[in-house]
């Protein structure tokens, strides 16, 4: 498919999705406030619920209860290339639709400030246009604890009377937290766990809060499950762009490092749905600090050869710091190790190569990891 036509589809498929978010809730408006019956079902962790609905107006409304946060996951059973749309959104009034009477250009103001404080989360759809494809029959979403509303809507107006679909809940902390797609509802993380997250087509930006303890190097890892158009940045507590992050790329990993002072930032990743191959692409998430690598001008090596009194002084320190000492670049051969208690420490080593050769130090301050290694030669 070229790109332009996979553009114009996908934004096509944007289209289904707010109409039947607009429509669908337009439609009900006549009889939510008197007769349409809001059906609720309570999840609990690990348990799956299968519903059989009818449609009562063209649609369907579910309140869903989360019961702690986690990843729900919602699946439209035997579609049948019946043409359906399944919503999850926020808790939202319809009785305010009570005053518009047609879907027409007179109710778009209305919509618009009726929608305004809505959240979609996300959607499920089979439908001709998506090619009734499987992988769309599916949402799994990270959400917290609380309410939520399943709307689902009949698209073709045609004899389909009811829908199935599958509901499972699994509690956990490591998933992202929607609706996160600004700073202010910013997922908050902790460093060195992974978080699992997606994007879709009306869902290309996440936020993660995240504490630097100690200043250092925050580094940012992202690893997408398909390929798309990838970007990520890092905000100080003003939410103003922190300058200096450096990104590089391996295939559809990303890995960005920017010096921080201790303090409290959010990191934003983003996609462009648009321009990937998928209408949905799920990705990891994890965060680390790492200490400042140590300067050359703070380490001396005293080699005395042929005596046991070989020494090692690191200088500019953190009192709590630990400083190592290695025999090679990948750390397999720790030579020495010490807990600085004031700025300056000092190793005492077995005897060092009379001819001379290399060590490689490095320094972890307290609560963020150890430091890339300093290569020094003696």
């Amino acid at each position: 498919m070229k790109k332009n036509q996979l553009n114009f589809f996908k934004m096509m498929l944007a289209l289904v999705v707010v109409f039947a978010f607009a429509f669908g809730a337009l439609t009900t408006k006549t009889k939510a406030a008197t007769t349409t019956e809001v059906d609720t079902v309570t999840l609990t962790n690990d348990k799956s619920k299968m519903l059989d609905r009818k449609f009562k107006m063209g649609t369907d409304i579910i309140k869903v209860t989360v019961p702690a946060d986690g990843l729900l996951t919602m699946k439209l059973n035997d579609p049948k290339e019946r043409e359906i749309a399944l919503l999850l959104v926020n808790e939202f009034d319809i009785s305010q639709l009570e005053d518009i009477k047609d879907f027409d250009l007179s109710a778009l103001e209305k919509l618009e400030s009726t929608f305004n404080d809505v959240e979609l989360f996300g959607y499920a759809i089979n439908s001709e246009l998506t090619w009734y494809d499987p992988s769309m029959h599916s949402i799994s979403v990270g959400l917290k604890k609380g309410t939520y509303y399943l709307l689902a809507y009949k698209l073709d107006f045609g004899k389909n009377k009811g829908y199935s679909t599958k509901l499972s809940f699994k509690a956990g902390s490591n998933y992202e937290k929607e609706s996160n797609n600004s700073a202010s509802k910013a997922t908050p993380i902790n460093l060195n766990k992974t978080y699992n997250a997606s994007f879709n087509l009306i869902d290309e930006d996440d936020y993660y809060k995240v504490t630097v303890p100690q200043a250092g190097f925050l580094k940012v890892y992202a690893d997408q499950k398909h390929s798309t158009k990838f970007k990520m940045k890092v905000l100080d507590d003003k939410k103003k762009t922190v300058k200096g992050l450096k990104v590089t790329k391996d295939k559809r990993k990303y890995t960005g490092s920017v010096y921080l002072p201790k303090g409290t930032y959010y990191v934003k990743v983003s996609a462009d749905m648009m321009d990937s191959l998928y209408d949905s692409v799920s990705y990891t998430f994890k965060t680390s600090v790492k200490s400042t690598k140590l300067k050359s001008s703070a380490v001396k090596v005293i080699n005395k050869k042929g005596t046991k009194n070989d020494k090692v002084l690191v200088s500019n320190l953190k009192a709590g710091s630990t400083v190592k000492v290695y025999a090679d670049a990948r750390k397999k051969k720790l030579v020495a190790s010490a807990v600085s208690t004031t700025d300056k420490d000092t190793m005492k080593l077995k005897t060092l190569s009379s001819k001379g050769g290399k060590l490689y130090i490095t320094v972890k301050k307290p609560s963020i990891s150890e430091s890339i290694v300093l290569k020094v030669n003696y």
